[in-house]
């Protein structure tokens, strides 16, 4: 047996014996073998914990700066543009998509750098939108038909949505 495994034995066998000597001492009528039962139980766990402990290396958690969750570049909202305006150049039917991610663009510009809503002052949002914009924005809140964009068109809207 190890050096350190007779001190062990010794150190839970010290600590039986001080709870019964307690335990009569107190006036109670302990159960010897029980108490030796659940102090070997509670004794193995802990000389377990720290022994497993011993031999393991501490964890170095990562920041979560450090592993990004995107590649640099990658934006998710720009892929998406990017398939509706693909989608609005090729469908046969146009539906109002891009003339709807288009308008939430505009509004979330609109309140970001000149605190106007579109929805509380329409008149001041259209004069900021400009005619081309203002015309989009109002087709993506109308029904159908929807016009269809070209591409120089749409270049000429998102060029309009970043100058905002």
């Amino acid at each position: 047996m190890r050096a350190w495994g007779a001190g062990r034995l010794a150190a839970a066998a010290g600590l039986w014996l001080v709870v019964t000597v307690a335990a009569y001492l107190l006036g109670n009528q302990p159960r010897p073998g029980l108490i030796a039962l659940m102090i070997a139980a509670g004794a193995t766990v802990l000389w377990l914990l720290l022994d497993v402990s011993g031999d393991s290396e501490t964890v170095r958690w990562s920041s979560p700066r450090a592993v990004p969750v995107r590649l640099p570049g990658e934006d998710p909202r720009l892929a998406l543009l990017h398939r509706v305006v693909v989608q609005h150049l090729d469908s046969r039917d146009v539906g109002n998509a891009l003339h709807r991610h288009l308008a939430e663009l505009a509004d979330q510009r609109l309140v970001a750098h000149h605190g106007v809503s579109r929805r509380a002052d329409p008149d001041r949002a259209d004069a900021i939108l400009g005619p081309e914009l203002a015309r989009v924005v109002a087709d993506a809140s109308g029904g159908p038909p929807y016009p269809r964009l070209s591409l120089d068109q749409i270049d000429l809207i998102v060029s309009r949505i970043e100058d905002l």
